[in-house]
């Protein structure tokens, strides 16, 4: 059940996402966006993934420690109950004690283990869609001793959403665009890394030899400011099928 205070926060919220500045940098305009949902909802740890693949990229933290991120990703994010890998369908927001595609076993595993030695006690998650395709994903966490995520967490944020993925979408077109800097073989080479091909496999439809399509997938690196295919294609969503 919302108050009149749970409007207002929420249309304050909705007018300074809808007035953000989408030209500034891609780190920039994450973080003042989460700083938004902090200032306006309460939420004090956040962060926002690029997604690719059912892959996490090139996370921006918000009151959330780097070493835990590190932790999560090397040790941990298998037993996520949240993580995209994990999921069966990907609701548009998820609560970590809704979730019931893994296993009891793995669920517990994860929050003894992980979140409650980080000193914290619940999890949820917002995924992002832009063209139909998850392009991003904003995880909120909460201490122990703080509420636990429920359903008016979820509806406050459902409100959110679809403003949320309008201004992230203007923000990503806004971007200064290399699209035009690719030659037309790194176009060909782009798309078909977009459609899971390997290395010998994309040589074999080019006819060429697989160190010339490591010398083209490394311009690519260089171009979009990577270090390999998965944060490559988070990158490059917008251009795959229009290259």
């Amino acid at each position: 059940m919302f108050y009149g205070s749970d409007v207002e926060k929420i249309l304050k919220a909705s007018y300074h996402i809808s007035n953000m500045n989408v030209k500034q940098s891609n780190e920039r305009f994450k973080h003042e966006l989460l700083h938004t949902l902090n200032q306006h909802l309460g939420y004090h740890h956040m962060l926002f993934w690029e997604m690719a693949n059912n892959e996490l990229n090139a996370p921006v933290l918000f009151n959330i420690e780097v070493h835990t991120i590190n932790e999560y990703l090397h040790l941990y994010k298998n037993f996520d109950p949240l993580h995209p890998q994990n999921i069966d369908t990907q609701h548009a927001i998820q609560l970590l004690n809704n979730n019931k595609a893994m296993c009891l076993q793995k669920q517990t595993h994860y929050k003894e283990v992980f979140l409650r030695e980080n000193c914290y006690e619940d999890e949820m998650a917002m995924y992002l869609k832009i063209d139909d395709k998850h392009v991003a994903v904003i995880g909120f966490l909460r201490k122990i001793g703080e509420k636990l995520f429920n359903e008016k967490d979820i509806l406050m944020l459902v409100y959110l959403k679809r403003n949320i993925e309008n201004i992230y979408a203007l923000h990503l077109y806004s971007q200064p665009s290399i699209r035009f800097e690719m030659t037309a073989r790194e176009k060909e080479v782009l798309n078909f890394v977009s459609k899971g091909m390997k290395n010998v496999e994309i040589a074999q439809q080019l006819i060429v030899s697989e160190n010339t399509i490591k010398k083209h997938l490394q311009n690519l690196y260089r171009k979009f400011q990577v270090t390999n295919r998965t944060q490559l294609l988070a990158k490059c969503l917008k251009y795959i099928d229009h290259v």
